[in-house]
């Protein structure tokens, strides 16, 4: 789950809400280039401890592990579950001591088995419903993420990546699908985004479900969104059925 998101939030808008922004370097990388449909591979502003301070910094949405020969994307690796991060070959080495915010607007999320028919380059194509999901006062929220910089050996340019960590769905999202991105409340962003903080069982016990009292879901046109050249707010605006 969790294959396109937005990310269209200010700098003075994420500072208003959270005091832990107020520290972070590079923060008016949220104020180019809105995205209202991000989609994988895209490079996107995520938050870390880089350079011994807090810093924001654009990392493509797909993670590229720091021994990959390529660099490029191979196996499946735009989102982390939540229940084997700790375990995970390709993950674990991230969760221990490089994990980031992801912060974005709202995110899309397709039900396996609610289907529409929409027109695509002339022709009648079924595809899943989307509904974009928020927070109820609109307000910005971050995702938990890992991240990983690969080095082109050869060039010395680096390549920042992410991921998703994902989880079980609350009871607003089960009605959509059964996983739900990993949302942190901001009394969380510290001991995340610490790296010389190594509790695992406290960083686990932060990936659970986030309470859906917050939050609302509504359907939006899958006509509109499925054209991956629309990215603006129409993209957001509730389906009239």
């Amino acid at each position: 789950m969790c294959y396109n998101k937005s990310v269209t939030q200010r700098e003075a808008e994420m500072r208003k809400h959270s005091e832990l922004m107020k520290r972070v370097k590079n923060l008016s990388l949220f104020d180019k280039d809105p995205q209202y449909n991000a989609l994988r591979l895209q490079h996107l502003p995520i938050i870390a401890h880089r350079d011994g301070g807090l810093e924001a910094f654009k990392a493509m949405w797909w993670l590229i592990p720091q021994w990959s020969k390529s660099g490029k994307p191979e196996s499946t690796a735009f989102n982390a579950r939540a229940e084997t991060i700790e375990t995970s070959p390709l993950f674990a080495p991230y969760f221990k001591r490089q994990r980031c915010l992801v912060p974005v607007s709202a995110f899309y999320e397709y039900p396996p088995t609610e289907f529409v028919d929409i027109q695509k380059e002339g022709k009648k194509k079924k595809v899943k419903q989307p509904y974009l999901i928020r927070m109820k006062d609109k307000a910005p929220f971050s995702m938990a993420g890992i991240y990983s910089v690969w080095v082109n050996k050869q060039t010395g340019e680096e390549l920042p990546s992410y991921a998703v960590i994902t989880t079980s769905a609350n009871s607003l999202m089960e009605k959509i699908h059964h996983r739900m991105p990993v949302i942190l409340d901001e009394k969380e962003y510290e001991p995340w985004l610490d790296p010389e903080f190594g509790d695992s069982k406290t960083l686990k016990n932060l990936l659970a479900p986030y309470p859906p009292k917050n939050m609302e879901a509504y359907k939006v046109s899958a006509e509109y969104l499925y054209d991956r050249s629309h990215n603006d707010k129409k993209c957001w605006q509730p389906l009239e059925e």
